[in-house]
């Protein structure tokens, strides 16, 4: 069989040829690894998102509502990591579900209140998987725009003074000026606070024992916050060395008693967002 002999020139356009096929060949396999590799993260997106479908409330919305405790010493750690996790949750929950979502900075009244984030949560798209995709990157701006907000909202306010309470009384109220006839919205209320209530009843004491929490909790007037979920956090992060488990636990106990008053449909107060 007879040899063929190519020129130089044509060896040198087909070695070309050959080294931009294999560049080419790499590329698509790099992008199908970085295909498969996001996509390891979205099904367990899209699948805690489906649980949160499956805990909307029937033919109804949220109303998500929001308060961060930026009184005293929580002014310089009120948005550290971990800190905001319990926000992120409810303006997932809204997203997810659809409604109305408000984020507040407070401190020692009802007065001392500024809204870091005002507005409505609906998630665009064809379909629900198409719906539920979306989420991660709606619930991301949204967090960046309460990071964003949160100091200049803090400013406004005195630092002196905590009133949780009040907080509570505020959400009752949002509510009712979003749905006043109560057929529209379900409340979902997050407060980060670390409990250290010093309006109305002072609960700063180191030494307050639980049955004491009780009592002084039995004592106020409370909100009607009926069929309401309400989640406050970070009770018990006080500034300065970590307090007394009994401490701890009175704070905890006031605030459990408080909630139940309200007639809510769900209590918990916790120390940090994972529930503990």
């Amino acid at each position: 069989m007879e040899s063929i002999t190519l020129p130089a020139a044509a060896w040198n356009r087909l070695s070309f040829f050959m080294r931009a096929a294999t560049l080419a060949f790499i590329a698509v396999l790099l992008a199908v690894t970085m295909i498969g590799c996001s996509s390891g993260t979205a099904p367990h997106d899209l699948a805690e998102a489906k649980q949160i479908v499956a805990s909307c409330p029937e033919g109804r919305q949220i109303a998500g509502r929001a308060a961060i405790d930026v009184s005293g010493s929580r002014r310089t750690v009120a948005a550290d990591d971990g800190r905001l996790d319990p926000v992120r949750e409810l303006v997932r929950r809204a997203a997810v579900c659809g409604g109305h979502l408000r984020v507040d900075a407070f401190s020692g009244s009802s007065a001392a209140t500024a809204a870091v984030y005002d507005g409505d949560l609906h998630l665009p798209g064809a379909t629900e998987n198409a719906r539920l995709r979306r989420e991660p990157a709606v619930t991301d701006s949204v967090m960046a725009e309460v990071s964003k907000n949160l100091p200049a909202a803090s400013a406004k306010l005195p630092a002196g003074g905590t009133d949780v309470i009040a907080q509570l009384g505020l959400s009752a109220e949002y509510v009712r000026q979003l749905d006043p006839d109560g057929s529209r919205y379900v409340l979902h209320t997050v407060i980060t606070t670390d409990g250290a209530q010093t309006e109305r009843v002072v609960l700063a004491d180191p030494a307050l024992m639980p049955e004491r929490a009780v009592q002084l909790a039995d004592r106020l007037p409370a909100p009607d916050l009926s069929g309401a979920d309400v989640r406050l956090t970070d009770i018990g992060k006080v500034a300065g060395p970590p307090p007394s488990t009994s401490y701890v636990d009175a704070l905890k106990a006031f605030y459990a008693a408080f909630c139940a008053k309200t007639h809510a449909a769900r209590c918990v107060v916790v120390t940090d967002g994972a529930g503990r």
